[in-house]
């Protein structure tokens, strides 16, 4: 009977080209001799079934004649399959990018001798605090021959988006080469005060009227802990003061950038008589227009 070869690679007949890479890709894992060793007759099957489908498919013109008449013919010797042909150095002899694909697959080109095992990659959500500061956590690697948790150390500075690279914590080689790389892309929790702008700390931080007119010591928030700065006399709403080298080190830990306090005047929200009449006296000895010349 004719192969279904739509039905082998999982995808519907109506599938893109990129569906059908995608299939072949995620076949092609899970498949491939080289990663069972103990069942390698029968994966050798399947992977040479998985290829041909893939082969055929790939090729728009192939692609067009099998679905025609539901069969393709081979040309002797023209199949793919496996072992590949004495002296193979890749897949790129066959229509579609079989190279391209193994390379993704198994983490770079066949080339001679042992082929270093393929990259892996995972992810990791970490508080705010520990991203800043650098952490140490376990996480469990998922490889071909099995789950394995690791002690991984987080540098200080990594953001939602930066890329951890742990040497050798990758799929192992099945040729005798070097293992791969795992690496861990961290998204970063939002933190209750804190707020980062690429290396600084911003934090808002409320004042009474008496501080601001008057100035004062007060204590503020640092990703080190709290700390007492001083507010100068006048000081406006909105107005920035900054804690030098106070902020996020670099992942390199050779920079550090500063804290920023967004200083917020805050007036009391019930006034009585006595209070009225001492802002009333406030305005009269000192007049002022703060929206003067800003419109």
């Amino acid at each position: 009977m004719a192969k279904d070869y739509y039905e082998i690679l999982g995808v519907p007949k109506g599938a893109t080209e990129e569906e059908i890479k995608k299939a072949y890709r995620a076949l092609a894992r899970k498949y491939h001799p080289d990663l069972h060793p103990e069942k390698r007759a029968e994966m050798e099957a399947k992977f040479k079934e998985i290829n041909e489908a893939y082969s055929v498919l790939s090729d728009p013109k192939k692609r067009e004649a099998y679905d025609l008449t539901g069969e393709y013919t081979f040309e002797p010797g023209a199949a793919p399959g496996w072992p590949p042909p004495e002296g193979f150095e890749g897949f790129g002899g066959f229509p579609g990018g079989f190279e391209d694909i193994f390379s993704e697959v198994f983490g770079g080109r066949r080339r001679r001798g042992a082929q270093r095992g393929a990259d892996l990659e995972t992810r990791l959500e970490l508080d705010f605090m520990h991203a800043v500061k650098g952490t140490e956590v376990k996480i469990t690697v998922r490889r071909a021959t099995g789950p394995e948790t690791i002690n991984v150390k987080v540098p200080p500075g990594v953001k939602t988006g930066s890329r951890v690279r742990i040497s050798g914590k990758g799929e192992q080689s099945f040729q005798g080469g070097p293992p791969g790389d795992l690496y861990i892309e961290t998204t970063v929790k939002p933190h209750a005060y804190f707020r980062r702008m690429d290396n600084d700390i911003y934090v808002d931080v409320p004042v009474t009227i008496k501080e601001a007119v008057l100035g004062a010591e007060i204590e503020v928030p640092t990703i080190d802990g709290t700390m007492t700065i001083k507010v100068p006399p006048g000081t406006q709403g909105g107005q920035k003061l900054r804690i030098r080298g106070k902020g996020v080190y670099d992942t390199h830990g050779l920079a550090r950038g500063d804290e920023y306090i967004i200083i917020n005047v805050v007036v009391p929200k019930k006034a009585d008589k006595k209070t009225r009449e001492l802002i009333e006296k406030l305005e009269e000895t000192n007049p002022y227009e703060p929206r003067k010349g800003l419109w």
